[in-house]
């Protein structure tokens, strides 16, 4: 299954309608993610199998919090939501190892 599709999966969504935004945030998480991990001068320019689940999870987290980038939790008509990271890059950072961790 295509890395897109399994977020959609996720996200209950069965048409096209959100490709687009989900595929600005795999790229976005794809570079954060090749940047943490291999370093800034890395020749990597493809996500490894074994970051994959954090890529998709990491886009599953921010698509979920569009609208409240920053915050820690949001109220909303009474039903207040707590985030245990605040964006994707603090998900991805929180679950992928750094470069340092690396060496």
């Amino acid at each position: 299954m295509a890395t897109l599709d399994k977020v959609k999966s996720i996200l209950g969504f069965t048409d096209d309608t959100h490709d687009a935004e989900l595929s600005v945030y795999l790229d976005m998480a794809e570079q954060e993610l090749l940047t943490w991990t291999y370093g800034k001068n890395s020749s990597f320019t493809a996500l490894p199998s074994w970051l994959e689940p954090i890529q998709v999870m990491a886009v599953v987290t921010a698509y979920n919090q569009r609208g409240a980038e920053g915050e820690t939790y949001e109220t909303v008509d009474g039903v207040t939501h707590n985030f245990k990271h605040d964006t994707m890059i603090g998900y991805i950072h929180d679950n992928a190892p750094s470069y340092a961790e690396m060496l």
